[in-house]
C-alpha cells in the first residue's frame, strides 16, 4: 500500500494535466479532470469552494477544497481535513512532501485509515496566489487497490493556476 500512496503522491505532481472533462475553477486557481464515472458538483461557501465527487459503483469520495486568504496553515486545513473525513489525526500519517512543482509552492501527501475507511489526501498552496487546498479520496482499501489507475489519474489532473 505504500508503493501505492509514493506512486500517487509523485503523480500527482508531475508536470501533467488531462485536458478531457476538466472543471476549471479559476476564481479559486485551480483545475482538475473529472474522473469517468463521478459525478461532481461545486459547492461555494465563505473562504473556500469545495468541488465533491461520488462513483457510486466504487463507493469513493474525491472532494477538492480551495481556500482563499493567507490565514490558512497546514495544521487548520488537516484538522479540516480530520472532521471532514471522519478519520482521526493521530492515524494521518505523511507520507511524502515537495516545492515547487504543478503550480504549487508547497504539497504534502497524507495516508490514513479508520477501519474500512481510507483516504490519500494532499494538502498544498498555490505557487501564484494566496490559496491553499485540500485534495482528497476517500474510499475503501480494496477500492484503491482496483482502481488505482483511475485515482492516478484524476490527482495528475490538479493543478494550482494563476
Amino acid at each position: 500500500m505504500k508503493k501505492t500512496v509514493l506512486s500517487l503522491a509523485l503523480v500527482f505532481y508531475a508536470l501533467f494535466a488531462f485536458a478531457q472533462s476538466n472543471i476549471n475553477t479559476k476564481d479559486y486557481k485551480f483545475d482538475m479532470s473529472i474522473p469517468q464515472g463521478f459525478g461532481f458538483k461545486l459547492l461555494e461557501t465563505e473562504g473556500y469552494a469545495k468541488i465533491e465527487g461520488f462513483n457510486g459503483e466504487t463507493k469513493t469520495k474525491i472532494n477538492a477544497y480551495a481556500f482563499t486568504g493567507e490565514q490558512y496553515t497546514r495544521a487548520n486545513i488537516v484538522n479540516f481535513a480530520v472532521n471532514e473525513t471522519g478519520i482521526p489525526e493521530k492515524n494521518w500519517e505523511k507520507v511524502v512532501d515537495g516545492e515547487d512543482e504543478n503550480g504549487f509552492a508547497w504539497w504534502d501527501t497524507y495516508e490514513a485509515q479508520a477501519g474500512e475507511e481510507m483516504i490519500y489526501a494532499v494538502v498544498a498552496k498555490n505557487k501564484f496566489n494566496p490559496v491553499h487546498y485540500l485534495f482528497f479520496a476517500q474510499a475503501k482499501p480494496e477500492s484503491f487497490e482496483e482502481n488505482q489507475e483511475q485515482y492516478i489519474e484524476w490527482a495528475m489532473s490538479c493543478q494550482g493556476i494563476e
